[in-house]
Parts: C-alpha cells; structure tokens; sequence
C-alpha cells in the first residue's frame, strides 16, 4: 500500500507542475520573461499566481488523499509530493520553458521590426511633404 500512496503522491505534484506551466505561460504573457524589468504590478501577479499554485496544488493533494483514502497526513506523502513536482520541474518544464521564451523572443521581434517600419514610412512621408 505504501508503494502505491508514494506512486500516488509522486503523480500529484508532477501534476502540479503541469499547473505551474500553464500559470507560467499566464505570467509570460502578461509579465514578459525579462525578471529585471518587472514592475510593482508584475511582482503582484506573480505573487498572485503563486499563491493560485500553492492553494490548487493543496486543494488537489486534499482531494487526492481523500478519494484514496489516505486519511493520515504523513511526512513521506509530502516529501514525495516535493520529489513529483521537483522531477517535472528539472525536466519537462525546461522544454516549456525554453518554448516560451523563444517565442516571446520571436514576438518581440516581429513588433519591433513592424514598428520600425511603421516609422520609417512615416519619416519618409513627413521628409517627402516637407520639400513641396
């Protein structure tokens, strides 16, 4: 049985870090990925979807336990939790991570090169009205 609660505990914090992902796409979205340049709002959403993860991943351990039966709070159920949510975060988040940076890194780009154009026409159309 105990093989079973660490195999159950192990999957609720992989789990858990598939919640992280998708709040960290959320906060790369909003935030951007650049942690130097966060404003006061940006550290407040962050702190916010922390605090989302932490109470989600509380919520689905409680669940867990009880739909199994683990009615006794034990310090390896916990631990184990930790080692899911550790081995997703030291694998697969990587992947996702370095996803999302690259295309906000692409995005950015794109913005920058349109504006860039944008203004070059413009400077070109004022420069052309100004000799006639």
């Amino acid at each position: 049985m105990q093989a079973f609660i660490l195999l159950i505990c192990t999957l609720c914090g992989a789990v858990g870090g598939v919640v992280y992902d998708v709040l960290f796409v959320l906060r790369a979205v909003v935030c951007g990925v650049n942690k130097e340049k966060f404003t006061v709002k940006d550290k407040a959403f962050t702190f916010a979807c922390d605090i989302i993860f932490s109470a989600t991943l509380f919520v689905m351990f409680v669940f867990i336990c009880f739909c199994f039966d683990f009615y006794t709070l034990r310090l390896y159920m916990l631990l184990f939790l930790a080692i899911g949510l550790l081995i997703y975060l030291k694998s697969f988040h990587l992947c996702i991570d370095f996803l999302i940076k690259r295309v906000y890194n692409v995005i950015c780009r794109n913005i920058r090169s349109r504006r860039g154009g944008y203004e070059r026409r413009k400077a070109k159309q004022n420069s052309s009205g100004n000799n006639r």
